[in-house]
């Protein structure tokens, strides 16, 4: 009686477990303002830490955290001042051209930046859009 009771208990508890897990490992991020594509390239960085990946011909570990060149357009109602301040906080501002802004970000912050309020499109910096999706292709070719 007692074996059965554990087994059942482990059978559960495994479950529960395994559930939780898959749940974690398969986070999709929709992204409200941010183009597609790039929304594709953060959930596959994020989903895939701790992998490798070959970038430009070299071994590549995925931490999540890869620097993606991105340009930030703000609404015009946005004080310029404060939007640079803003924005400077998540990443290395490469040109500031009110209201648009291109910056180099960690792929774990993008997230955080599409739910400003004061931001009204993410896109990728064009070169920077096709490297990626090679990179995407490459992995799913595997």
């Amino acid at each position: 009686m007692y074996k059965t009771w554990i087994l059942i208990i482990f059978l559960m508890m495994t479950l529960f477990l395994s559930s939780g897990y898959a749940e974690e490992k398969d986070k999709s991020w929709k992204g409200a303002v941010s183009e597609a594509d790039l929304v594709t390239v953060v959930n596959f960085l994020i989903n895939n830490k701790g992998r490798e990946i070959v970038l430009a011909g070299e071994k590549h570990t995925i931490t999540g955290k890869e620097k993606l060149d991105i340009e930030i357009i703000a609404y015009l109602c946005c004080e310029p001042k404060k939007f640079y301040k803003d924005i400077s906080a998540y990443g290395e501002v490469k040109n500031f051209k009110f209201p648009s802004c291109r910056v180099g970000v960690p792929a774990d912050e993008i997230p955080k930046i599409d739910e400003h309020g004061e931001v009204a499109e993410i896109k990728f910096e064009p070169e920077k859009r096709d490297f990626w999706m090679k990179v995407i292709q490459q992995w799913e070719k595997r």
